[in-house]
């Protein structure tokens, strides 16, 4: 039996599905149900076309948890310099709330400050300035419907905004509210930090939700991630927040994903093989380095 004070291990939700109809949802529920993950990760491309009470429903049926995400768009981005884009955007993430809350998350992870784009210019000096004002409005609110929200940094090809997670702790700690904290991504991570363990343990107060994804976004243990000095931060600061398993394929993901993420060629061709390899991948770390799931 796992322990109340372990990682719950998640996994995204796009492993099976770019989909989240009755049906689609109902499958990955299945599968991860099957395998033994504690919770899926929902990313919403629309909250307000999330169906929300689906989701809470199959959450309850399967015993699975849900955490919720969202990336912001070119339309309502809260790291433009355009006042009435970043209005957009704020209005976008306080949507995504509701339907974090709705679904039974008590997190909004992601992206939520810019869109997943190659931006060709660096953020205009406002931005920051201005995310911390937003960022301190969307944290109250947050707070009042029961929900966290976490801010994921992205590699340099996808934001201009927030690159390394030290960033991120930058404006969560500016902010000052305990309804915000940092997102780690492995993937994005082994790009822009020179350090992955030395990059968890300087944001160890603000940490809240973790990424796990190989160099390659391929299966876990099959590319140049350093999972021992990853774990053993993990350990060290007594991270215990969730743990999700995130990768991506081409044929699951459609053209248009596979695009935005420039990922040309299939890592893998069967889900159920990369889910489960990957949770019991995930398993044998945490229990090497003292955190048995």
């Amino acid at each position: 039996m796992k322990d109340a004070d372990m990682n719950k291990i998640g996994l995204h939700s796009l492993v099976y599905t770019a989909d989240w109809d009755e049906a689609a949802a109902r499958d990955v529920f299945t599968r991860a149900a099957g395998l033994g993950y504690d919770l899926i990760e929902v990313l919403m491309f629309d909250p307000a076309e999330t169906d929300t009470a689906m989701t809470a429903r199959l959450s309850k049926e399967y015993g699975v948890g849900v955490v919720a995400a969202v990336c912001g768009t070119l339309t309502a981005d809260i790291s433009s310099a355009d006042p009435e884009i970043a209005r957009r955007g704020e209005e976008f993430v306080d949507r995504a709330i509701t339907a974090a809350a709705e679904m039974g998350s008590s997190a909004l992870g992601g992206p939520s400050f810019s869109a997943v784009h190659r931006y060709t210019q660096a953020p205009a000096p406002i931005a920051r300035t201005r995310a911390v004002e937003i960022y301190g409005r969307i944290a109250e609110r947050a707070g009042a419907a029961g929900i966290r929200v976490g801010l994921e940094a992205l590699n340099r090809y996808e934001s201009n905004f927030i690159n390394t997670v030290g960033q991120a702790a930058d404006l969560v700690r500016t902010v000052g509210s305990p309804n915000l904290f940092v997102h780690g991504d492995l993937f994005h991570m082994n790009i822009e930090e020179a350090s992955l363990g030395a990059a968890f343990e300087s944001v160890a107060d603000v940490l809240g939700y973790i990424h796990v994804a190989e160099s390659h976004r391929g299966p876990l243990g099959d590319g140049t991630i350093d999972w021992d000095d990853v774990f053993g931060a993990l350990a060290r600061i007594g991270y215990d927040g969730p743990i999700t398993f995130e990768s991506f394929s081409p044929s699951v993901l459609g053209p248009d994903w596979a695009s935005l993420v420039a990922l040309w060629r299939d890592p893998w061709t069967d889900p159920d093989k990369v889910a489960g390899d990957a949770l019991a991948f995930l398993r044998e770390k945490l229990t090497t380095h003292g955190k048995a799931a």
